[in-house]
């Protein structure tokens, strides 16, 4: 189990890592969409729209990571005070009754809302936007997928800590994980 554990954390902290390479096609965007405003007085609606998209993008494929890495926000003034153990179940608590129905709506919103998208032919308001938005919006139930991983890969160490089979899950250091660490990680 530990090893499909891994295997789960391995391919969300692949996508995730992957996603992060778009922040150069959004920085070459954003200073394209800059100097051409500045110094061409040229406004472009889709450049400002790709900005958009590509920052949702970037978003979502690097949430379920986030989540796997104890990046996500948490009440920590009640949380640090608690042993690992107790730590672990409140984990599991809020991950089976908030985060996997949390998850699931979305995923099934997220593709109602892109089917709904797709069959209207959604596009920008604007004529020079982007068009075919059923493409941005499909993000939303990829990234529940993602998540949903990311949430396997934990509960399954978790499960796996409190039977006293594996050492607690990363996430419930309380120090944060160096990024470099999580480099070496996705290598």
């Amino acid at each position: 189990m530990k090893a499909f554990a891994d295997r789960l954390d391995r391919f969300v902290t692949f996508v995730g890592m992957a996603g992060g390479w778009l922040l150069f096609l959004l920085a070459a965007v954003v200073c394209f969409d800059v100097t051409t405003r500045k110094f061409f007085v040229f406004q472009s609606t889709l450049m400002q729209e790709m900005e958009w998209h590509i920052h949702t993008v970037i978003f979502f494929l690097a949430l379920g990571m986030a989540y796997l890495r104890g990046s996500h926000v948490r009440i920590d003034i009640f949380r640090d005070k608690m042993s690992e153990r107790a730590r672990a179940k409140l984990e599991l608590f809020g991950m089976l009754f908030l985060m996997l129905p949390f998850t699931f709506l979305l995923f099934t919103y997220g593709i109602d809302f892109v089917m709904q998208s797709y069959a209207q032919n959604e596009g920008s308001t604007s004529m020079q936007g982007i068009h075919h938005r059923w493409i941005i919006k499909s993000i939303v139930p990829t990234a529940m997928v993602l998540l949903f991983l990311a949430l396997l890969a934990t509960l399954i160490r978790i499960v796996l800590y409190l039977k006293g089979l594996a050492p607690a899950p990363e996430a419930f250091a309380k120090q944060e994980i160096p990024v470099a660490q999580i480099d070496k990680e996705a290598a």
